[in-house]
């Protein structure tokens, strides 16, 4: 046998006899508690609209599993947009990195121990700007299931002109209040929202689809901002901003989620504007609607699974309007019944000019399943947003972290897919509605597909 210079056998005997590392420790929630803070605690606070909070350490371990599941099944924090969507202003500050879940991930593993105290800082932010309230508090009662959809009028009363830089809401009770969509109503429209804030002395009304007084056209939405919980980014992309017109006014609208107990609600929002003066590149925000044609489900036995009666309701709930817009939304995306019947629609426009898109929404009502806004469709990286598990209470503008220009001629393109099943009806009150012809409309118990861009006015 050869023998090992002495060297090497000391050696050799120090890697077989030495005492092995010790472990590193399990993280605490010492060590998580920050990626709670960044990214969970808009919605996982106390009174927040979450059922547990997350800067509570107690809380935290007791739903530790939980946890776990939901960020490695990347359920939460709820980013709706896919991966073919393009990239957004903020997706970072609402999305886990992957060492982020793994660091929870080891935390729960290791027992989800508390560690020492950490003191979190506070991310409460103050109203900057013009502030404005209801009249009055409101106290939410459940009318969609647990979900109550209610707008009040609020009146900038403005002397002259303003361009918008950013809106922000500020909500009363994180507990209930889920999602607010600010809608700038301007002429008849304002005229019809001062009456009915006057009818209600101030404590506003029903709406779900919209703001139930004003209509939109193709070129010109009244969305001019929209509030989810964690949202991080209130104002426009820098040197724009949305015209608010002399005697135009703000419906907000407001879903209450009552998961948790009713309580009153004083909502209020902030509106920041450019100087008097200063040049800002107008944004409008542009609508691509497609129709909506939803039959029964096979088996079922409903008067309203006749087209012709369902038209017949929305005309009694809406007005004769809302009754020709089916048959007006087939003829606009150049459709034809029956073969535009079926879960799924779609619809084609083109733009009039070149322009450049900063921002985009999707929306659909309760069946919505899946929902696309392409820009001239078929050629790689086409999608601007893409929401395959589309969930009508995550609904938000998502801004562009690079803003697309979009030649004259271009095809925007929204396609929706839907389920009329039993088992996706609305549930009004405590009861689950029967299948029906679904169409286009407002209410609850309607549907909508439809695309919103937020556009420059002009080409840069």
């Amino acid at each position: 046998m050869r023998w090992l210079p002495a060297s090497l056998a000391a050696l050799a005997a120090g890697l077989v006899f030495a005492a092995p590392l010790a472990a590193a420790p399990p993280p605490t929630y010492a060590d998580v508690a920050h990626v709670f803070n960044d990214k969970c605690t808009g919605c996982h606070t106390e009174g927040g609209i979450a059922p547990f909070s997350l800067r509570s350490a107690k809380e935290a371990k007791a739903h530790a599993q939980l946890i776990k599941i939901m960020t490695q099944a990347n359920a939460m924090p709820p980013w709706p947009p896919a991966r073919d969507s393009m990239a957004f202003v903020g997706q970072s500050a609402r999305q886990l990195t992957a060492q982020e879940k793994d660091l929870i991930a080891r935390w729960v593993a290791g027992g989800a121990k508390l560690g020492p105290h950490v003191t979190l800082p506070a991310k409460k932010a103050a109203p900057k700007g013009l502030v404005l309230q209801p009249r009055a508090a409101y106290m939410p009662h459940p009318a969609v299931g647990l979900d109550d959809y209610h707008c009040t009028m609020l009146d900038p009363k403005l002397t002259q002109g303003r361009m918008v830089t950013a809106a922000q809401v500020f909500p009363g009770r994180q507990s209930i209040v889920h999602h607010a969509i600010m809608f700038e109503v301007r002429g008849a429209g304002a005229a019809a929202a001062r009456a009915r804030d006057k009818a209600t002395g101030g404590k506003g009304w029903t709406c779900f689809g919209g703001p139930g007084v004003a209509d939109d056209d193709n070129d010109h939405g009244h969305w001019l901002g929209v509030w989810v919980p964690g949202k991080v980014n209130d104002a426009f992309p820098a040197g724009t901003g949305m015209s608010l017109p002399k005697g135009a006014v703000i419906v907000l609208q407001i879903h209450y989620n009552l998961i948790h107990k009713a309580q009153p609600d004083l909502t209020r929002v902030s509106l920041r504007f450019a100087p008097v003066g200063t040049k800002v590149k107008p944004l409008e925000t542009k609508q691509y609607f497609a129709p909506i044609e939803l039959p029964c489900p096979a088996g079922i036995k409903n008067p309203l699974c006749n087209r012709a009666a369902a038209i017949r309701y929305l005309g009694k709930a809406y007005g004769p309007d809302a009754a020709a817009t089916p048959d007006g939304l087939l003829q606009f995306c150049g459709k034809r019944l029956p073969a535009a019947a079926g879960p799924t629609t779609t619809c084609d426009r083109k733009l009039d000019g070149a322009t450049t898109i900063y921002a985009v929404l999707g929306h659909m009502h309760m069946r919505g399943l899946d929902i696309r806004v392409e820009l001239s469709p078929g050629r790689p990286g086409s999608t601007l947003m893409h929401m395959p598990a589309w969930n009508f209470h995550w609904q938000d503008f998502y801004a562009l972290k690079k803003p697309v220009f979009a030649p004259a001629g271009s095809t925007v393109r929204v396609t929706c897919r839907f389920d009329n099943s039993p088992l996706k009806q609305p549930v009004i009150g405590t009861k689950r509605l029967l299948p029906r012809y679904v169409l286009w409309g407002e209410g609850t118990t309607d549907e909508m597909c439809l695309g919103v861009l937020q556009t420059g006015v002009t080409a840069p």
